[in-house]
């Protein structure tokens, strides 16, 4: 409700107010969820097919609300998002207080402290580099992920001056429609999503030949048997393509009529992406950190991602906008390089050796059918 107003203090306190509860919505909802399920005594699939509904649910509405919000704009001007959000967050408090019972966590006597996790956390990274590398490797992408929405809608801004108007993405008076835009990033993160177990399951079958045998097999989460190395390599490829789609702003001309329609088709599939690959990330975190110690393991990078991402939109105010996407995407590279270091050298010297062997082979079946070229050609001049 602050935000409808152009005072300064309210939208500073608007936005410290934002924060946290920005960090309740990524945490109070799962946490109730989580025990409401165990107090009724739900089995695990049950639980899993909420999860996945929420999840479903949740993407819907933030497609939704992108186009309600253009909606919104356009009719009520640039305050009209703030207030149908007003609407929405009452309706969803008056239902939370209706609807919801209220649990009180664990009663052990002997359940540790908040400064007790962390010191735990902070023992078992340095006691073990690769839970450090997983932490800093996500804290990385998700710090890039919270700069880029801070960006995203400056450089289209800029792009949109020089575009023709009535191209895809702008609305009636030239301006960048920036709610339909945020409902295309969102459908765009839920196909990426959709199709990453189909991805990582091709990316796995194309390695095959060259990891199965020597290379690790684990069981995550007592489901799921999966190659390390495979969902390894399909993040880190994700990474390096991240980075090349953050670096178009970088690339192309901002006076250009095409700039704005090649960056926003860069974004829409750098969306995808981020679809495909936070699910890796999850299989990732599944591996290298214990399920009873994950949440405490994650918070210290969540802090180094909120410290990122201050720098990086304070930054804005010295660099410039390209400087500020050249930033990121090197970010994206490190973490690509910090994802590839926790391959072992078992595992790499056993692809290595395996690609020697299948680009001997390659090579020596393309010998084979020069040669029977060869012969062909001698025969046709022969009979010539």
């Amino acid at each position: 409700m602050l935000e409808q107003y152009p005072n300064l203090v309210g939208l500073i306190a608007s936005r410290m107010i934002g924060g946290v509860t920005t960090n309740l919505l990524s945490s109070v909802f799962e946490t109730w969820l989580d025990t409401e399920y165990r107090r009724r005594g739900y089995n695990k699939e049950e639980y899993e097919l909420l999860m996945r509904d929420s999840v479903v649910i949740s993407n819907l509405a933030a497609i939704a609300s992108g186009y309600v919000a253009h909606e919104l704009a356009e009719r009520m001007g640039p305050v009209g998002p703030f207030k149908g959000a007003v609407t929405c967050t009452t309706i969803a408090f008056a239902v939370v207080a209706v609807v919801w019972t209220e649990n009180y966590g664990s009663e052990d006597p002997d359940s540790k402290s908040v400064v007790s996790y962390l010191r735990e956390a902070m023992k078992t990274f340095r006691s073990d580099s690769k839970v450090l590398r997983v932490g800093i490797v996500q804290g990385l992408t998700t710090s890039s992920i919270q700069i880029f929405i801070f960006l995203w809608s400056p450089v289209v801004r800029e792009f949109a001056h020089n575009s023709m108007k009535g191209t895809l993405g702008l609305d009636r008076a030239g301006e960048p429609a920036y709610g339909l835009i945020f409902g295309g990033f969102m459908t765009a993160g839920v196909l990426g999503g959709l199709v990453s177990p189909v991805v990582r399951r091709a990316f796995t079958s194309l390695l095959e030949p060259l990891t199965k045998g020597k290379t690790a097999a684990v069981r995550v989460d007592d489901d799921e048997v999966v190659r390390p190395m495979a969902v390894e390599l399909l993040a880190s490829a994700c990474y390096i393509l991240c980075a090349c789609l953050l670096l178009v702003p970088c690339l192309v001309d901002s006076q250009s009529s095409s700039a704005f329609s090649a960056t926003l088709v860069a974004f829409l599939i750098y969306e995808f992406i981020i679809g495909i690959y936070m699910p890796c990330e999850g299989v990732i975190r599944s591996i290298y950190i214990p399920s009873d110690a994950r949440c405490s393991l994650m918070t210290l990078p969540r802090v180094v991602v909120n410290v990122a991402v201050s720098l990086g939109v304070i930054s804005t105010r010295l660099i410039s906008l390209t400087a500020a996407y050249a930033t990121i995407s090197f970010l994206m590279v490190v973490a690509a390089a910090i994802q590839l270091s926790l391959i072992s050298k078992r595992d790499w010297a056993s692809l290595s050796g395996k690609t020697q062997r299948f680009v001997r082979h390659m090579s020596s079946f393309g010998d084979v059918c020069s040669s029977v070229s060869s012969d062909d050609a001698v025969e046709n001049k022969k009979d010539q």
